[in-house]
């Protein structure tokens, strides 16, 4: 599935989302215009609390903020009963102001700010996920000044290398992320740890990657988690009994795409948790793990106006839509690959042979040219005045938005049983030199 769990198509031809006719969607919100599925959403998030409960092993699922935050998806993922991971303070932010339990929460970030540490630790924030040994030292000393005790964990840096584009490899042996398992450094940090009487370690974390399709490398991870903890046992007496793997689910972008399942997921880290704890004589009691694409990927499309069609006699042919790289930077970034649908003439997607369909570039109206959503797609003849569905742009195309070329950031709408309503505003121009000064102090 690519589309949202609750699209259709009405009598008229448009694409229908959560019972709402996206044109009448554009109608009252304007283009361009992200559209979130809140029944998709709760699907993503009921279909991980059911695979993953096991009978002898708790786990928790903590959903990854940066792939889309704001007030109300917080609200949303609270009531789902998930964590939440965050990796600023801004995310934290978010998330303390739409009322989020704390308790709930998950500091990451590789090179958290001494105020950021003080402002988790204020906010009383559940774990730390601590990266570096500065971080380390850091904390233990202002929980010591604060009499304060914190949980951690320890992100380590496992040495996999997942399959997946290099930019959204993070657990391989030169990355920026964790405490490296070579040169015993992840085991010096775990030593570390019990210099500070404050610190509370709960356990190990790792995230290899992000839309990761060959998910054998999620077992091969936990076998390295639990041969270490077993190292750790042996040779410091500590025990570690939890273990959160991360992320990096991969999501349908493109018919072509054949991703793992959620169900297909918990069996292998069921079985490899099985297996390595026999394996290594290593016990543990809970496991987490962290989806953000695959909780929020599907669920959300980008609608566009198309304004010019130009054709390039024997060279190209182009859509030109009224957002582009401000609204969705990925395919320019690391080449990410989108589908797309002309929402106000789905019936005749189905009806116009292919014969008749035309190769199309969808490019944005930014000043470069490299601002193409889609390079190649064949679509049924288009026209200015029609409109273009984005699908599977709800993870990372709001959170990477810019106001390059002075675009104001797009309107987020949730649709659900008929119904719509505003997420987050759509930016003015006013919006654009709000934080503008003059060019002296008067």
């Amino acid at each position: 599935m690519i589309l949202p769990i609750t699209s259709e198509n009405n009598q008229n031809g448009h694409l229908v989302i959560g019972g709402n006719d996206v044109l009448k969607l554009r109608e009252k919100y304007g283009t361009p215009l992200y559209i979130l599925d809140i029944a998709t959403i709760k699907n993503k998030c009921q279909s991980y609390r059911n695979n993953f409960t096991f009978s002898d092993l708790d786990v928790g699922i903590i959903y990854a903020a940066k792939a889309f935050i704001c007030t109300a998806m917080c609200e949303l993922i609270a009531r789902e009963g998930l964590g939440l991971d965050v990796s600023t303070g801004g995310e934290l932010f978010i998330a303390l102001a739409s009322g989020f339990p704390a308790d709930r929460i998950y500091f990451h970030g590789n090179n958290k700010s001494v105020e950021e540490i003080r402002y988790g630790l204020k906010s009383k924030v559940g774990y730390f996920m601590v990266d570096n040994f500065l971080e380390l030292e850091t904390l233990g000393k202002l929980c010591e000044k604060n009499n304060t005790r914190q949980k951690i964990m320890l992100r380590i840096n496992p040495g996999i290398k997942a399959n997946t584009h290099e930019y959204l490899q993070t657990g391989e042996i030169d990355s920026k992320f964790g405490f490296s398992l070579s040169s015993n450094v992840a085991l010096e940090a775990v030593k570390k740890v019990s210099q500070y009487k404050n610190l509370e370690l709960t356990g190990i974390h790792a995230h290899i990657g992000s839309q990761i399709f060959n998910i054998l490398c999620y077992s091969r991870l936990i076998e390295v988690f639990i041969k270490f903890i077993r190292e750790v046992r042996d040779k410091l007496g500590v025990s570690i009994t939890r273990i959160n793997i991360g992320g990096g689910l991969g999501v349908k972008y493109t018919p072509e795409d054949k991703p793992s399942s959620i169900e297909d997921l918990a069996k292998i880290v069921y079985d490899a948790v099985r297996e390595y704890q026999k394996k290594f004589d290593v016990s543990l009691d809970k496991l987490y793990l962290e989806p953000g694409r695959s909780i929020i990927g599907n669920a959300g499309v980008t609608l566009y106006k198309v304004g010019v069609v130009k054709k390039i006699d024997g060279v190209k042919n182009y859509i030109l839509i009224d957002g582009g790289m401000s609204d969705n930077i990925r395919p320019m970034l690391y080449q990410a690959k989108y589908y797309a649908y002309l929402a106000n003439k789905m019936g005749d997607s189905k009806n116009t042979e292919d014969d008749r369909k035309i190769h199309y570039s969808i490019a944005g109206r930014h000043c470069e040219s490299g601002d193409v959503i889609i390079d190649d797609i064949k679509l049924q003849p288009v026209s200015s005045g029609d409109f273009i569905v984005v699908a599977t742009t709800g993870a990372y195309c709001y959170s990477m938005s810019s106001n390059y070329n002075g675009q104001p950031k797009s309107a987020v709408v949730a649709v659900e049983n008929g119904k719509s309503w505003v997420w987050i505003k759509r930016q003015t121009y006013k919006d654009l030199v709000m934080g503008d000064v003059k060019l002296y102090e008067n």
